[in-house]
């Protein structure tokens, strides 16, 4: 997806009065998906980025009072999960293979800011060497 392209999204979700999206991801063993695209129509606190990053995490997924974008606009849903997939997800630390991961991207409508909380799950090992001798030792 262009930069141009990528804007008229931005724009189409803003004509849908969308204010702030979230999206949840997750993935292991090789494959990862989008497993959840919600959105508000909240004005944010625009005046603190910050602030408004927070408010469109506070919002809930898979849960009474989720407004999904999947249900709002199929067109929309597909479109935005596409460049996420192609333009954010694939540029950030390993969050499908091995161990896996999952995180959530929150972006501010219609300015596509961004904020990514991603977490990289791994098992860590460590080696012990221990030294001696079986003869040494007194039998009787």
């Amino acid at each position: 997806m262009t930069e141009l392209e990528m804007t008229g999204l931005l724009l189409e979700l803003a004509n849908e009065g969308i204010t702030g999206i979230k999206v949840h991801y997750a993935g292991s063993g090789d494959s990862g998906s989008i497993e959840e695209i919600v959105y508000t129509t909240e004005k944010l606190n625009s005046e603190d980025e910050e602030d408004a990053f927070t408010e469109i995490g506070n919002m809930y997924l898979y849960g009474e009072n989720t407004d999904s974008l999947e249900v709002l606009n199929s067109s929309l849903y597909a479109r935005l999960q596409d460049f996420l997939y192609q333009n954010v997800l694939n540029d950030i630390e390993d969050w499908y293979n091995n161990d896996g991961g999952d995180g959530y991207v929150y972006i501010m409508i219609p300015s596509g800011k961004y904020k990514i909380e991603n977490t990289v799950y791994y098992t860590s090992s460590e080696t012990y060497i221990h030294e001696g001798g079986l003869i040494n030792n007194t039998l009787y």
